[in-house]
């Protein structure tokens, strides 16, 4: 270890590496917590975007049913074989 002769020295060294080894911790607990603020911000953004995703799928679900069930169809049908095109002004 370092020996100081003056006494007047020692006080204020051993003050300035107290709060030295100190403000970490106390800025870390201004912050809230270990640091890991950016990890908990990215985790909460891609549960929203997966929320919002599922959000959609449902959506476009829903809609595809309610148009099957007013009779309009989702998407183009061909005939099935053996079945002629029926002119759709009769």
């Amino acid at each position: 270890m370092l020996h100081f002769k003056s006494k007047k020295i020692t006080l204020p060294l051993y003050f300035c590496v107290l709060s030295a080894l100190l403000s970490p911790a106390l800025t870390q607990a201004e912050l809230g917590g270990s640091g890991g603020t950016a990890a908990r911000d990215v985790a909460a953004q891609r549960a929203a975007k997966e929320i919002k995703l599922e959000k959609k799928k449902k959506d476009a679900e829903t809609k595809k049913a309610a148009e099957a069930k007013q009779g309009q169809p989702a998407e183009t049908q061909t005939p099935a074989e053996g079945q002629q095109e029926k002119p759709a002004a009769q």
